[in-house]
Formats: C-alpha cells, structure tokens, sequence
C-alpha cells in the first residue's frame, strides 16, 4: 500500500484492478438478468477503478472523479480508449439518478460492457 498526501494508505493497483475486473464481471451477470441499468453502471465502475488502478501503479494515487474521460485523459491513453471513456463517463449519474439520464436500453449496456471490457484490456496491458 502506498500513502497519499492525506495520510490514509491507497490499496494497492492490483487490488483495484481486481475490482475492476469484478465490477466487469457483475456487468455481464447484471445484463443477463435485463438489468440494463445496472449493467451500465457496473461497467463505467470497472472501467473508473481500472483507471484509478493505472494512476496507483505509476504515481502512487489516484484522482476522485467519476469522470472515466478525465481519468483517461489523465493518463495519456491512446485516442481510442479515451472515446470509449467519453461513452462510458454519462453512465455513472445517468444510472444512479432517474431523472439525470434516459433509459438504458439494452444495446447501451452491451456498448458499455463493452467499452468498459477493452479499457480494462488496455489496462491490464500498461501493468505488468
């Protein structure tokens, strides 16, 4: 574990990464089930901890956002997993909040998990 500058210890990246992974996980169980709502929230939740993982392994911390775009940005990911964070990013309040977003459709969750699924993909590839 390593220690930010507000003292409280950061979990380690590998940790996050395995959140990461579940989140994607409980993504595809979710969208089975026709929980499209949920199936897109817990995509945009791999893709923000596999991000937050990436920021852990290269300085130590992360940033407390929600905004998978920004998190990506951040770290100088290549164009493309940047455009998957831009669809992702919408996920984490349009889910949550009712009467902040339209109705996930079935087709935007299978996008999400999709775009969530190669984020982490991308992830995994720049730890090693």
């Amino acid at each position: 574990m390593s220690m930010p500058a507000h003292g409280k210890p950061v979990p380690g990246a590998a940790e996050w990464l395995r959140r990461a992974r579940r989140n994607l996980r409980i993504a595809r169980s979710v969208l089975e089930d026709a929980f499209f709502d949920a199936a897109a929230f817990h995509a945009q939740q791999a893709a923000e901890m596999a991000l937050k993982a990436l920021q852990i392994h290269r300085t130590g911390t992360f940033m407390k956002v929600h905004d998978v775009k920004q998190l990506a940005t951040n770290l100088s990911a290549p164009a493309a997993v940047v455009q998957l964070s831009a669809l992702l990013s919408p996920a984490y309040t349009g889910t949550r909040y009712p009467d902040a977003g339209g109705r996930i459709t079935r087709r935007d969750a299978v996008d999400a998990i999709d775009a969530a699924r190669r984020t982490v993909r991308w992830v995994e590839s720049e730890m090693p």
